[in-house]
């Protein structure tokens, strides 16, 4: 009797299946499980398109960095503050590529957060591409238990310094020119006492040489005196805003150009206009507006003593409406350590004699009374940049000012 042989499957509750039913439920099942899989996938691929756009849509620099400062990933704004392709960058030294140096910033706080395994901010020592950065560094632990990696963000904080010191500037002028204010209301009484005896006595011994020769000597040292309580009275002394009309920068410098024209002659100075044309009006005192432009402009000459170029520019930036002045000398410059201290009163590094150390105090005051800035840049051997900003008037509200219309009339 022969035997006949029966293939079946075993199906839900060890019922027996036909074999194409067990096939059929093992593809449904494969299909099932690729048709997750490509979920998965697609949620990885979304995940890593979103990390990295979300990455690169950082404004701030932002860089993962292995305990050894080499670059694992870089957003687009590090790249563009480091000036190279971000595909170049990764693998790179971050201190190279992003601050140009072969050694780690000073102050950086990497190695610090690293080993206290907690997040520390510092700000770095010297600037970065001539901006000032402070660093955030934040340790985690790096892939598959490897070791501690960092990420670090730089926020730029250029702008909030300058403000800060301008803040302190402020201050330090405020209480500076209320004492300047006493001061010189004290002296300018027995002062003028003393000028006047002097010319009087100056009268009445004209025949003897020497004592003619005596008196004229405290008179120059009284009127130098007189100068300097004068100085004193114009910085402390706030703007009342009465005698401010619409004037014109360049009209302004072309009369303060014919100033210094003979001081140009002599020391071998090439003067250099760059003025825009067509420039809106400022709202101001001409006369102090020149008396802080010739400060500038003498300060650039006398630095240059055996010749120079002086570039004096101007601009108009429409985005924040102002006019901007720049004076640019090629002289010796001014040392880093001083910078902070050129527009202090009585600071000069002038011989004795030479100047009081007001006039940048005076001219700061000035400006800051017009509702403008005035700054300062220098490299040593090279020269000096001063750029005083101040806001511009609407041609439309010019017109209709009354000082346009008597102006107009006159």
């Amino acid at each position: 009797m022969a035997l006949r042989t029966e293939v079946v499957g075993r199906g839900v509750g060890g019922r027996r299946q036909p074999p194409h039913d067990a096939m059929e439920g093992l593809v449904k099942k494969l299909r099932e499980r690729i048709s997750e899989l490509e979920r998965l996938t697609d949620i990885l691929s979304r995940g890593k398109y979103d990390w990295e756009t979300t990455f690169d849509a950082i404004q701030a620099p932002v860089s993962l960095l292995r305990s050894d400062y080499t670059i694992q990933r870089a957003n687009l704004a590090l790249a563009a503050v480091a000036g190279e392709e971000i595909t170049k960058i990764t693998g790179q030294k971050c201190y190279q590529v992003f601050a140009g140096r072969q050694t780690p910033c000073e102050n950086c706080p990497a190695q610090q957060a690293l080993t206290r395994d907690w997040p520390v901010r510092s700000t770095l020592k010297h600037p970065i591409r001539d901006r000032d950065y402070e660093v955030h560094a934040y340790p985690f632990a790096g892939a598959r238990g490897g070791a501690k990696a960092l990420v670090m963000h730089y926020r730029d904080v250029t702008e909030e310094r300058r403000l800060h010191q301008e803040l302190i500037q402020q201050e330090k002028m405020a209480a500076i020119g209320m004492l300047a204010g006493g001061v010189a209301h004290e002296i300018n009484n027995p002062l003028g006492g003393i000028l006047a005896f002097t010319q009087l006595l100056i009268r009445d011994h004209k025949g003897d040489e020497q004592i003619h020769t005596d008196l004229e000597e405290i008179e120059r040292a009284a009127l130098r005196c007189k100068k300097i309580v004068q100085d004193l009275l114009d910085f402390s002394r706030a703007s009342s805003g009465h005698d401010k009309l619409p004037v014109r920068i360049n009209d302004i410098l072309e009369r303060s150009f014919g100033f210094l024209k003979r001081e140009f002659l002599s020391l071998n100075i090439t003067l250099v206009p760059q003025l825009a044309m067509d420039l809106p009006e400022v709202v101001g005192d001409a006369n102090r507006l020149q008396q802080v432009l010739l400060n500038i402009m003498t300060n650039a000459t006398q630095a240059m003593p055996k010749g120079g170029t002086l570039t004096v520019a101007t601009m108009f930036e429409p985005i924040k409406e102002q006019i901007g002045v720049v004076v640019r000398d090629t002289g010796m410059g001014i040392p880093p350590e001083n910078l902070d201290r050129v527009f202090d009163p009585f600071y000069t590094t002038k011989a004795p004699g030479k100047g009081t150390g007001l006039g940048l105090s005076i001219s700061y005051r000035i400006v800051r009374d017009h509702g403008g800035t005035i700054t300062v840049a220098s490299t040593l051997e090279k020269g000096t940049t001063f750029t005083v900003w101040l806001p511009a008037i609407e041609p439309a509200a010019v017109a209709g000012s009354p000082a346009d219309r008597s102006r107009r009339k006159g």
